[in-house]
């Protein structure tokens, strides 16, 4: 069946997904049509079933644990992370040593004892907790996690490693602007590091839930600098901390780890990756690939449908 779907997703997927994921045909023709709309891709109609409550109740073992399951785990000689086993995209590997290893040792090649960096989307703090050890007790780490069950792990890492002096935790977003955002996530999922804000005027996913959080711009903070590093994993609203922290961008020329993703650049900022490449030109920084822990050569044009990590370089 040909099928308009900008994925080229067709009511057929839909039914051979229900089918293989969870042994049954959809319930009627009413439940076809929200999955197509919430599903870009054959890969999003796949997380959407295998995240439900039908598929984890009728695969209890399915990658070890789908109950919230907190452990603490040494990411780093000395440093220790509380971490859900339930977050399978992110909790398990960090667990199994695969989470970001090329992105971390970058970072550790950037940071020294002393400087000030910021950790913009934190999650549970798995770059938070190095970086803080990095740059040890006269350092500052600020960093910003709006999702309470991400920010409560990571307060309780905070207190295991005795960091509370060292990070200066923002239970809010990092925006475009100081005052609330809408941030949407799956009532129901297998991987913590999804939820994203929401842009004025577009609907959740199928499925999603909203919450009202603070939301703050790092121009408007006491923040101490210079600072050195910025790291944003913020689902696709990257353009929007950058126009928010414009002013200490150009003024402190800190390094800024980030990523381009097509799909959540649209959804959060309504741009597309090259207009974020674009608009981090426009203030003198060239984006490059990461490689093995280093900086790698320099992108010129972002990838059209996959998700990338990037270091980007104050160059001009």
């Amino acid at each position: 069946m040909r099928s308009s779907h900008p994925g080229g997703l067709t009511r057929d997927h839909v039914v051979w997904a229900y089918r293989l994921l969870l042994d049954r045909d959809p319930e009627s023709e009413d439940v076809i049509g929200p999955k197509l709309a919430g599903s870009a891709n054959t890969a999003e109609l796949r997380h959407h079933l295998i995240t439900s409550s039908e598929f984890r109740r009728k695969n209890p073992d399915f990658a070890q644990t789908n109950e919230r399951t907190v452990v603490i785990k040494e990411i780093a000689a000395g440093v220790r992370l509380f971490l859900d086993l339930s977050d399978h995209v992110i909790g398990l590997n960090i667990l199994r040593g695969r989470y970001e290893q090329d992105e971390i040792a970058l970072v550790a090649s950037l940071l020294k004892p002393g400087d000030r960096a910021i950790d913009v989307g934190a999650h549970i703090g798995f770059f938070t907790m190095q970086m803080a050890a990095m740059v040890g007790e006269e350092g500052r780490v600020y960093a910003f996690e709006p999702l309470d069950a991400n920010a409560e792990l990571l307060e309780r890492s905070l207190v295991e490693n005795r960091f509370d002096r060292r990070v200066v935790l923002h239970r809010a977003a990092a925006a475009r602007a100081t005052g609330v955002a809408t941030l949407t996530f799956p009532a129901e999922t297998l991987n913590s590091g999804g939820a994203y804000l929401l842009r004025d005027g577009a609907a959740p996913l199928t499925g999603n839930q909203t919450r009202t959080v603070p939301a703050l711009a790092l121009d408007d903070l006491r923040i101490d600098r210079p600072v050195r590093l910025i790291k944003m994993d913020v689902e696709g609203a990257e353009p929007l901390v950058v126009q928010g922290a414009a002013r200490l961008i150009r003024e402190d020329r800190p390094t800024i780890l980030s990523e381009l993703h097509p799909v959540q650049l649209d959804r959060a900022s309504a741009a597309t990756p090259d207009a974020f490449l674009a608009q981090m030109r426009a203030l003198g920084y060239i984006a490059h690939a990461v490689e093995r822990g280093r900086i790698g050569p320099p992108i010129d044009r972002a990838p059209a449908e996959t998700m990338v990590g990037v270091v980007m370089i104050w160059e001009s």
